[in-house]
Formats: structure tokens, sequence, C-alpha cells
């Protein structure tokens, strides 16, 4: 029997560690291996937000592409985990192969008195625009952040956005994916995983450079593999921009490389691989902001490629 034992604390910083920890169902399509235990014993506390949605699509991933024939589990402590962030219907219904698409549809955001989480589907029957996604997430946004800093509405939702825009884009062979954002009156954190073709494949489409040049290229203006097709390259870049001015955090691994941009400083590296993507982007909320000028910048950059 194989036995995978996920403990310990992961989060943005070291969610390679838990990478290589299950990354192994990615060759595992259609094999239906038998005898496989998962053991997932985190303490709700040390449960981060990306944990979630990494073992979430492992989860989904293994039973989508018939990677496991009945994998066991210590389901009902997993189930509490979840509920964490207000997933646990959608994790037990998909170890019970029942109701999935239902519950899927269903996610609905949560929040608390010291923070909010919201979860959302992601996939072309849930969102059909830019604009859904952003109308689903505002008023929970709006009504946490109003008396705090209103400017960061902008901001989060622009990153929502795009987020979710390069998803329904690119992913094109994802149906169940999750965005999140979670966060409270000093932070806001928002990732996305999916397990579709990573951005390094999507990039290959147009360009042949190397692994590092090409994450790095994806994130300059005007850079996309189906910019002929009407896109026109600014997702990821104006969620750099973004995260550079207020000196905030964002990672991304997709097909065994990172990119990492932690307050304006850009590393680009091999790590465990994962199919797909994983976004995570932090930002602090612990200055006044002047939006304003942010996105009167923003203009006169674009400016430059008319």
């Amino acid at each position: 029997m194989k036995q995978v034992h996920v403990n310990g604390k992961y989060d943005e910083n070291n969610i390679s560690s838990l990478i290589l920890k299950l990354n192994f169902v990615f060759n595992l399509e259609n094999k239906e291996v038998k005898n496989c235990d998962f053991q997932i014993k985190i303490p709700q506390k040390d449960f981060t937000s990306i944990t979630s949605l990494v073992i979430y699509k492992i989860l989904a991933y293994s039973l989508d592409n018939k990677c496991l024939d009945n994998p066991s589990a210590n389901i009902d402590e997993i189930t509490i985990l979840f509920s964490k962030f207000h997933l646990h219907d959608l994790i037990k219904a998909y170890y019970d192969k029942k109701d999935v698409d239902r519950i899927f549809a269903d996610i609905k955001p949560l929040q608390k008195s010291d923070f909010f989480v919201a979860p959302h589907p992601i996939n072309r029957d849930v969102i059909k625009s830019k604009d859904d996604l952003s109308n689903k997430y505002y008023e929970i946004i709006h009504d946490y952040y109003k008396d705090k800093n209103f400017d960061i509405i902008e901001y989060i939702k622009t990153c929502l956005v795009e987020i979710s825009s390069n998803f329904l884009y690119h992913a094109e062979n994802d149906e169940k994916s999750i965005l999140m954002a979670e966060g409270n009156k000093s932070k806001v954190e928002i990732i996305s995983v999916d397990t579709s073709e990573g951005i390094l494949s999507t990039m290959k489409e147009k360009y042949t450079d190397s692994n590092t040049k090409l994450l790095n290229l994806a994130f300059q203006r005007k850079v996309s593999s189906k910019i002929e097709n009407g896109h026109c390259g600014t997702g990821l870049w104006l969620i750099n921009e973004i995260v550079n001015k207020l000196k905030g955090k964002l990672i991304i691994h997709t097909e065994g490389y990172i990119y990492r941009n932690i307050q304006g400083k850009v590393s680009t590296f091999a790590s465990s691989y994962w199919k797909g993507t994983i976004v995570y982007v932090k930002l602090p909320i612990t200055e006044v902001l002047e939006i304003n000028n942010f996105f009167t910048e923003i203009m006169s950059k674009e400016k430059k490629y008319i």
C-alpha cells in the first residue's frame, strides 16, 4: 500500500514541499492504482488557504482522471479541516463521488468578524466574463474594507478579475478550479490553483526560449501566447505592477518552475513539478494607497504601446 502522510504547516513559502508529496498522481492518469492511503493531519490553525486548494486539486485530478481506485483517507478529519474555508461539502462529495457538480456550483463566500474567506468556483458555466466575477465578489470585499481603505477594493478586484480571466483563457482542460480570496484588516491573499496546461506550455505555442526566460517573458506587457486571438497580454503584467506598487508578494508555480516577486525583487527557478498553474498574491493593507495615481501611471505606460 502506498501511504501519503501530510502534516506540518505549508504556506506560500514552502508549498513546494507539499507538491512534492502529492504530485505523483500526475503520472497515473487512467491507471486506477489500488491501495493508496492519504493521511492528512494538519492542525486547523496551520491549515492555510493555499494548502487547501492544492490538496483539493490533487483529489479532484485523481478522481476525474481515474488515477486511483477508491483511495482511502482520514476523510472525517480532512472534512473538518476544509470547513475552515467553507469547502467541506465539496471535499466530501468528491470522496463519496456524489453531487460534485451541484455542490461545486453552490460554493459561496463566508465572512466572520475578523476575516473573510471567499472561495469561488471558476469554470465556463459559472463565470461568463470578467464583469461576472467582479460583480459576484464586489459586495463582500466592499463591505469588509470600506471603513479601512476604500481604494484597496479596486486593487483586490483587479487581481481577482485578471487571475480568473487568465484561467478562463488558458486553462481550457480544467472545469473544477476554485479562486480563493482570504483577508483581514492587514492583508488579503488571493489564490488560484488549476491542473490544465501551465504557463510554460501555453507560452511554448509561440515562443522558443528556455523555461526560465519564458516564465519571465509571460510577465511582460503585450506578451501572450494567444495575442492574435484578441488577448492583449496585460493580465500577469498588471498583477505584477500592483504587487510592485503595494510592496506585496506574487508567487507562481507552473510545470516545475517558480516565478517569485517579493516586494519588487524577482527570481525565477526550478522547483517541484505541478501540472498547471498555482497563483498566489498577497497584498498588504497597512498604508494609505493612491489608486488614482496608480492607474494614471498604468495608462501612461499603456500609451507607450499604442
